[in-house]
Formats: C-alpha cells, structure tokens, sequence
C-alpha cells in the first residue's frame, strides 16, 4: 500500500513541478505583479506567485494558495500549504528526519551515503547496510579505489594497476597479497601490470629472465642485456632467414639463429668446460689402467708357479670389476697367465 502511495504523490509532484518552457510562453489572463513563476501576473497575495488562470494551474507553478502570502506550494495535494505541513512530500516520514523532504518515493539512508534505502527508485542503494560511492551497475556500494565502478565487479578493486587474479596469483605461503589493499601489492619492475613473481620478463627489455640469468645479464635493469655485457656495445645479431634489409634483427627470439660474443661465451663456459675439465680425469685414469697393466703383466712373466699364476688371476678378476683395469686388459692378462701355464706344464714344473 505504501508503495502505491508513493507513486502517486510521485505523480502529483510532476504535475506540480513548474514546466520553464511553459512559464516562459504562458500569457497572464490579468497583469500584475508576480516574479516567480510568471512575470507581470495577477499576485492577490503578493508573495511573488502567480494566482491560477486558465492559461496557468497549479500542476505548472501557479499559487496553490492564493490568500495566503506565507504558502505558495502543496507538493502532497494534502490541503496543508509546504511551509505548515510536518511532511510536505507525504510519504510518512516528517522532513525533519526525511533526507529527501520533496521526494515521496525515498526517505532514508542508514549508510549515509547518499543513496535510499527504500528500492524501485533511481536513488535507490544496491548494498543499504554498506556505505559506497560506485554508480555503475550497482549504486552505493563499495568502492575502493574510487572509479565508481563496484568492488565485486572491479577487475582491479583497489586500484593499483594489477589485477585482483594476478594479486591472489602471486601470493605464496608466506606472502598472501590483498587484492582490496592497495598497499597491499606485489612487486612488478617493469610495471607492465604483471608481477615479477609471474613475469618472464621483469625488465621488460625483450629477453626472458632465465636467458639474463644463464648469460649473467641483469633481468631487473631494460639498459642491460646478453648483448650489451660486454664491452659497452652491442656485441650480437639474431640471424631470421634470407638476405637482404629483414635479415638480421637486435629483438629476441629462440627460433632465430644467434650470433653473439654472449652466445659464444656461453657455449665454451657452459658446453665445453666440463669435457675440457674432465680430459685431465680421463688421462689420469688411463695412466693409472695402463701402470696397473704392464705391472701385472710382469708379475705373469716373473712368476715362478702355479700357485702364483692363480693369485695373480685372481688379482687380475678383482682389478677388472673394480674397474682399476679395461676388460680387454683382463683378457690379455689371462692369455698371458696361460701361457706362462703351459710352460710351467712343458718344463715339468707343478709349483
């Protein structure tokens, strides 16, 4: 019922609010005085309104109380002149505590943020127990950053140019980023909207980090790159295909074929240090198996029995498995402790 009401005191307050383009071509049906709404018409109570004529009602300006110099106006139709009336828009709550005095349809707002509490108006709060300022959407609801746009359908609620998936994104264990705090913000370098955390490029500079952290570049300084390490220059070209003005090219790309002092440094620091490294552990090992070779191998020929030849044959097996001698050097060894075998039998020896 109540809000039947209203909307037809709403009505009533259109009809009686003062059309300008009418009051600037409404003819007066008597001169006289009146300022306000009409100039130069009948004024009976000289309080600078217009009395009605047939040309001019009260629904366009015209003074509801003629005789009455202290009231002009009766926004609600109730009889009671604005000025006399507790409540002159009629919708129950008294001007002294309605925010909106000439408004039937709103009258309250618990959250004081300028929107109604009272729905179906465009006045009206989308969230009434929370004080806001958006308008997009949703009115008088929370809004953090201030671009009027409401938290819960802001991509970037406070404001701080990274969006709230990327906030929640970077957190970790011990690092949980609020995406409703704007000092609440990961670290982004380049400033590209994408934290460092999620970044493969924080200096924004073209080269991936991890290609800046294997060539020994700086990933977090844009002026640093693979190709300006040394020297204070570019020392490299990326190669894309052909011949002619397109076919060389300074911008990163793996599939591009590299020809750089950086590229180079890396291939003989990184790929070939560790076999350059290793050739001095080969040789020495070699060394060792070929002491360890000719050492049992004039053992075999110094031996002076059987019984020696079969330790010696059992040094030789343990030499093999523990890798101090090459198979092939265990199959030589054995074909020497065989002969030397065979001669022991054709001298007639048995020890």
């Amino acid at each position: 019922m109540r809000l039947t009401r209203w909307l037809s005191l709403a009505v009533l307050v259109i009809l009686l609010t003062p059309s300008t383009a009418a009051q600037d071509t409404a003819e007066c049906e008597t001169p006289g005085d009146s300022v306000n709404d009409r100039t130069g018409c009948l004024d009976s109570d000289g309080d600078g309104w217009s009395d009605a004529d047939i040309n001019w009602n009260q629904s366009q300006g015209a003074d509801a109380f003629p005789n009455n110099a202290s009231e002009h106006r009766d926004l609600d139709g109730d009889g009671v002149g604005d000025v006399a009336d507790d409540d002159m828009d009629g919708d129950g709550a008294l001007d002294l505590d309605d925010v909106w005095p000439e408004d039937p349809g709103v009258w309250s707002d618990w959250d004081g943020d300028g929107y109604a509490d009272q729905g179906q108006h465009p006045l009206s709060d989308n969230c009434p127990n929370t004080a806001g300022s958006s308008r997009i959407r949703l009115k008088g609801c929370s809004d953090i950053d201030g671009d009027l746009i409401p938290d819960q359908y802001d991509d970037d609620a406070d404001g701080d140019g990274i969006r709230n998936e990327m906030e929640r994104s970077a957190s970790s264990g011990t690092v949980l980023y609020d995406p409703f705090n704007e000092f609440s913000t990961p670290l982004d370098t380049d400033q590209d909207t994408i934290p460092d955390v999620l970044d493969n490029d924080n200096d924004n500079d073209g080269w991936p980090d991890d290609v800046e952290f294997d060539r020994g570049s700086d990933p977090f300084d844009a002026d640093q790159t693979p190709f300006t390490l040394y020297f204070g220059a570019n020392t490299g070209i990326f190669y894309i295909g052909g011949l002619g003005p397109g076919s060389f090219g300074f911008e990163y790309n793996a599939d591009h074929f590299e020809l750089s002092l950086s590229g180079l440094s890396e291939i003989v620091f990184e790929e070939l240090v560790i076999p350059l490294l290793l050739i001095p552990v080969y040789l020495a090992v070699f060394i060792s198996r070929r002491r360890e070779f000719f050492r049992c191998l004039n053992s075999i020929d110094e031996a002076k029995g059987k019984v020696e030849l079969a330790g010696l044959e059992r040094i030789v097996n343990r030499l093999v498995k523990e890798r101090k001698l090459r198979v092939y050097h265990g199959l030589v060894l054995r074909n020497s402790i065989e002969e030397k075998e065979s001669e022991f039998v054709l001298s007639g020896e048995e020890e």
